[in-house]
């Protein structure tokens, strides 16, 4: 009885830890455009097939942080409290682009395109 008692006490313990360290929308957002630079910066114009994409990736290289605010502005991040931890669905133009979970001060992003998951 003692034990079941000490489990469930940590179970409230664990619960609770994981309620007040679960990230906030702001984590989120900041976990979005941390991802953005990452990708512009890791982006090769150079390897870019069609001309177009090739110039604009170049432009956005140059400028990045404003590229990344441009692309964040056509974001939508569907913030979402569920408790125990926090989750935002994220959409460019309409389009699903994944999903991301927080627990614990950790953000995890799953790509519903191409299936790559992220941690941050």
């Amino acid at each position: 009885m003692k034990g079941l008692l000490g489990l469930i006490a940590l179970l409230a313990v664990a619960g609770l830890a994981l309620a007040f360290t679960k990230p906030t929308e702001a984590d989120f957002e900041a976990a979005l455009e941390t991802q953005l630079l990452d990708r512009i910066d890791r982006a090769e114009p150079d390897t870019q097939s069609n001309p177009a994409s090739a110039v604009l990736l170049a432009t956005c290289k140059l400028g990045r942080t404003q590229c990344a605010e441009l692309i964040r502005s056509m974001i939508s991040l569907d913030y979402q409290d569920k408790v125990l931890f926090a989750m935002a669905d994220v959409s460019l133009g309409g389009r699903e682009g994944g999903v991301c979970y927080g627990a614990a001060t950790r953000i995890f992003c799953r790509e519903t395109g191409n299936g790559a998951a992220n941690g941050r």
